[in-house]
């Protein structure tokens, strides 16, 4: 079953400010934490599919990789039909399809071995295993989707979850997108800048976390905010040397513009009396990714929320020192965490 359970001098100080993270903590020592990656180039067993023997082929994949290869015809990419000839044939037109070889080829030339980001994502897990110690960790799989899915997560053998990743969606921030349809917002060029291999780690954990962490326990703003702001702390503790412009999603230029208006922004909510809005076609730019917001400065992002909701919960736990990361999850009283945090945002350096 699919779940998705659910992108001068000064300058160049200021970038430099606003790609690295604002905390100083000591890390906590994962020497002892052992991880295993399981990981699956599904993405290479999808062009080993054989045309002339296409239901051989796909009960191959389906008795090696159950779930996934269920849910990757059936759903995702829907070739699967209960008639066997009918099977046969939507099989030998997925597996002839030019567009679908031809993505497929992008993917294995600009992801010809995974090295690295297994050993990138390995790392992320000693994080998480440390602060989650005894949960089950994921099975990863790489795909395309025909610029379906960057990443999501289901149910996999063995009562584990098994995390899909969308290569053909981290093809880089050259290739070019917006061919696809110049008219869809995902392939607009804000967006698609991350869709590059620096990011997939971080979104392969965000998919993690947010399933973890669960929705909002409400529609207001508030709960959408601190919800935004508890994954984000769980990001940079299972990501801690990773630039805060790849957490956030922000460019080198609107992280530096957040980092020195923090209280700007915090005023502006206060000011719109927005903490217990629910309307959300009032409230979705302020929690959806984009250049910029409207009624704020032109170089406020979208998404401001996720680094206001983040200052909130830091403050928070650095109240709350015997909280864990799972006390932290099942605090579901937005207001009282905020109360609990006595957030204060950091004024302007003059």
């Amino acid at each position: 079953m699919i779940q998705f359970r659910h992108l001068f001098f000064l300058l160049i100080l200021t970038i430099i400010i606003g790609c690295k993270s604002d905390d100083s903590e000591v890390l906590p020592d994962i020497s002892d934490q052992q991880v295993k990656l399981n990981w699956v180039r599904y993405d290479k067993e999808l062009l080993k599919l054989d045309e002339d023997k296409p239901l051989a082929s796909y009960n191959r994949l389906l008795i090696k990789y159950p779930q996934l290869t269920d849910l990757y015809f059936k759903k995702l990419m829907q070739v699967y039909h209960p008639n066997p000839d009918s099977l046969k044939a939507r099989l030998q037109i997925f597996i002839s399809d030019e567009r679908i070889n031809d993505l497929g080829q992008k993917v294995n030339i600009a992801f010809p071995d995974t090295d690295q980001l297994e050993n990138n994502l390995t790392e992320a897990l000693k994080y998480y295993q440390h602060y989650f110690p005894g949960k089950p960790l994921p099975r990863f799989y790489t795909l395309f989707t025909e610029y379906g899915y960057p990443t999501f997560i289901f149910d996999d053998a063995d009562q584990r979850d098994g995390i899909g990743i969308g290569l053909d969606l981290f093809l880089g921030k050259n290739y070019d997108y917006k061919s696809i349809n110049p008219t869809d917002p995902v392939f607009s060029d804000y967006i698609t800048r991350t869709y590059d291999k620096e990011y997939l780690v971080k979104k392969t954990m965000e998919m993690i976390i947010q399933d973890a962490i669960g929705p909002p326990p409400g529609k207001r703003f508030i709960d959408r905010m601190i919800n935004q702001g508890k994954k984000i702390y769980l990001l940079k503790k299972v990501l801690p040397t990773t630039p805060d412009s790849i957490i956030y999603e922000y460019t080198s230029s609107q992280m530096a513009w957040m980092n020195a208006s923090e209280l700007q922004v915090w005023d502006y909510y206060l000011s719109e009396q927005l903490m217990y809005e629910t309307n959300h076609l009032k409230l979705s730019k302020f929690l959806n990714p984009a250049p910029s917001t409207q009624g704020m400065p032109e170089s406020a992002p979208g998404r401001t929320t996720d680094y206001i909701g983040y200052k909130i919960v830091d403050a928070y736990m650095k109240r709350q020192t015997d909280n864990t990361m799972a006390d932290l999850i099942n605090m579901q009283d937005s207001q009282l965490l905020l109360e609990q945090s006595r957030y204060k945002p950091k004024r302007k350096a003059k």
